[in-house]
């Protein structure tokens, strides 16, 4: 009986050009999907962050309700004399506290120093980061939002459109006079924002002392995909696209005002 030894099957493998197109296929489709993927982050980090400035707006409506429809105050110190813990205790920061309660709230995910700086740096912002940013830079962060104080400023033309910034505290200098602004007073809460993707500061380098800042408007610019969030004073937040200082409306005067920061319009 004779017996026949099977033979061996070779498996073959893979050549080089093979393996080099395999290798080719997956970075294609590395270098597609990688871009995809961030993006969907920074879309779920400004997802988060929409979700903060809500927040923030209802607590504010809750602090009007406790305090006679008062807006929240930017800051009840008199920050050119006050040390720091009677500022930072005064700050718009600490105030909603009892209504948010998170701290969290109120720092972004996508916050972005450089992107602010870039954004105060655009000719239509109104400046100043080299101050209040770089030179020297804030010793700590009490938001990445911020805050409108009482100003107004504009001569209602397009180039310089008119401004009603509604909010409480002081603002300007030591000597200026404390404002208490109302819901009542605005007249479309639901268009009118006053707080939003910006910051507000322990700022070092301040001059006659060291002492919180805030920032907000065009500063918002570059946050989330070229625009920023804000809070309205009717409890709503949303996003607004480019410098949010540029939406602008004409009224039945013919004044130019900016739409999302005019509270007597």
């Amino acid at each position: 009986m004779y017996y026949f030894a099977p033979q061996s099957r070779k498996t073959p493998g893979f050549t080089l050009i093979e393996l080099l197109v395999v290798i080719a296929i997956i970075a294609i489709l590395a270098a597609i999907l990688f871009p995809v993927f961030a993006q969907a982050r920074e879309q779920a980090r400004a997802t988060a962050c929409l979700s903060n400035t809500k927040q923030i707006a209802l607590g504010e409506l809750m602090y009007a309700q406790d305090y006679d429809e008062i807006i929240i105050p930017w800051n009840t110190s008199n920050r050119w004399v006050d040390p720091q813990d009677v500022q930072i205790a005064g700050n718009w920061t600490t105030l909603i506290q009892p209504y948010i309660k998170n701290k969290q709230i109120l720092f972004c995910p996508s916050f972005n120093e450089q992107a602010s700086i870039r954004a105060m740096s655009e000719p239509d912002c109104d400046g100043g980061a080299d101050n209040w940013l770089q030179n020297p830079p804030p010793s700590f962060y009490l938001a990445h939002y911020g805050i409108a104080f009482h100003t107004v400023f504009g001569d209602c033309t397009q180039d310089s459109p008119y401004a009603y910034y509604p909010g409480s505290g002081r603002a300007g200098s030591a000597d200026s006079q404390y404002y208490n602004e109302s819901l009542a007073a605005v007249v479309q809460p639901a268009r009118t924002a006053n707080i939003g993707d910006s910051w507000t500061i322990w700022r070092p380098g301040a001059s006659p002392q060291p002492r919180v800042g805030t920032a907000f408007g065009c500063e918002a610019r570059y946050r989330h995909k070229g625009g920023g969030n804000f809070s309205f004073l009717d409890g709503h937040s949303k996003w607004i696209s480019n410098n949010p200082e540029r939406h602008e409306e004409r009224d039945e005067g013919g004044c130019w005002f900016e739409k999302y920061f005019t509270a007597d319009r």
